[in-house]
């Protein structure tokens, strides 16, 4: 008779390191969830979180290795009322689990989504600065790209009742046979003269306009 009660404490005692294994791995399968919902945003805060799970599995397994013991001395009745308390209790802890999985997830989905909000800003405002210095270039670059004059004027003189210039090369080292006569319309190389304006005269090339101060 003592053969049966034995069996069956052999038993619970089996489904119990049973439900023991099963706690171990879905525990594990949790964290390894936990560790991947983080991704690249894992730190020293989930690492810690992590440590804690771990002593907390320790604590865990200490537990119900002291229930295990507990249980092979009770007789069977207490056997199958234990169990079914170590059962409830397993349920309840996996329940946590899932639940603090899911809020992690959820707030690490936020803090990803505000981080992707903050790299599409500072992506804008460094487009927005570049257009502003691409910008801010161009009157300097087109400055740059005018066409020098290459003659000098030397003075004005009024020729059949209209103002002509007198033009020479540009520089100090011209000869008076280099001096040229210019009326408006006329060209300088490819310098047209627009108008005479008082103390002024005004060429063009193109969209160039230039004003040269006569003497």
């Amino acid at each position: 008779m003592t053969g049966v009660p034995h069996a069956s404490r052999s038993t619970a005692t089996l489904v119990l390191q049973l439900l023991l294994w099963a706690w171990l791995i879905a525990l594990s399968v949790a964290i390894v969830v936990s560790f991947r919902v983080a991704g690249d945003l894992a730190g020293r805060q989930q690492l810690d979180a992590a440590q804690a799970q771990v002593k907390q599995l320790d604590t865990r397994v200490a537990e119900l290795a002291e229930a295990i013991e507990a249980l092979q001395a009770m007789p069977e009745a207490a056997t199958a009322a234990a169990l079914h308390g170590i059962r409830q209790s397993l349920n309840a802890r996996l329940g946590q689990i899932e639940q603090a999985l899911s809020e992690r997830a959820t707030t690490d989905a936020l803090t990803a989504v505000r981080s992707e909000l903050d790299l599409v800003k500072a992506r804008q405002a460094a487009r927005s600065s570049a257009t502003a210095q691409l910008r801010s270039t161009r009157p300097a670059a087109a400055a740059a790209q005018e066409e020098p004059i290459p003659f000098q004027v030397i003075g004005a003189e009024l020729r059949a009742d209209q103002r002509s210039l007198s033009v020479a090369p540009a520089g100090v080292g011209w000869s008076p046979a280099q001096i040229q006569v210019v009326l408006p319309g006329e060209t300088v190389g490819q310098w047209r003269l627009d108008a005479i304006d008082g103390k002024t005269a005004v060429f063009r090339l193109g969209e160039q306009t230039r004003r040269l101060a006569i003497p």
